[in-house]
């Protein structure tokens, strides 16, 4: 059992990649866009970003939720209605490992690029751009580069709470499976009291 939920936790990673590739995609939507309307971009982009995110991992949720009540029902395998969120907190480490460097490099520890944080947290940078309107920037050589020591802290907060929509969209999609909850009679239709 321990093993089917280690592969399956594995695999969950997977969709941390393809989430990463569709919005790279957008991205490039993104860069065009980007000096036209800054702020409305960044939060129109931003809020696709985040919901691409959330139905890629919700839809993961769902779709494990079936093999793991299958599994619990007919294997007698042990039950794991939190699985979700160990689906989304693994996924989200590569999220953290951006945030953690980009903090270490605005204390100095570190001399790590922005580009670092960009590519773990692709789905999060037009949201991240709107705390870069108080930043600094660096002309060398003609090109205008972000001095990391003054992001503002407050923006941490943020980035910090950002990635738990990976486990929070996780458990709900599996729970609404492990549980066979039918999502479109509680929308639609009225209980007869």
């Amino acid at each position: 059992m321990k093993s089917l939920q280690n592969k399956i936790v594995l695999k969950g990673l997977l969709r941390f990649l393809l989430a990463t590739f569709f919005c790279l995609v957008l991205m490039i939507f993104w860069v065009v866009f980007h000096d036209k309307s800054r702020i409305s971009n960044d939060l129109i982009f931003g809020l696709s970003f985040l919901l691409i995110l959330a139905m890629i991992f919700g839809d993961y949720g769902l779709k494990v939720s079936e093999t793991m009540k299958n599994h619990v029902k007919f294997h007698s395998g042990e039950d794991c209605k939190r699985l979700g969120l160990k689906i989304g907190f693994v996924a989200a480490i590569p999220s953290y490992v951006g945030v953690i460097a980009l903090f270490l490099a605005k204390i100095q520890l570190i001399k790590a690029p922005l580009w670092l944080f960009a590519v773990f947290n692709v789905y999060f940078y037009p949201i991240f751009d709107l705390f870069l309107t108080e930043a600094e920037y660096q002309t060398i050589n003609e090109h205008s580069i972000l001095v990391l020591s003054s992001i503002p802290i407050y923006s941490f907060i943020v980035l910090v709470i950002l990635p738990l929509i990976m486990p929070l969209a996780c458990q709900i999609g599996y729970s609404i499976g492990y549980n066979n909850i039918d999502v479109k009679a509680k929308l639609f239709y009225k209980k007869n009291i």
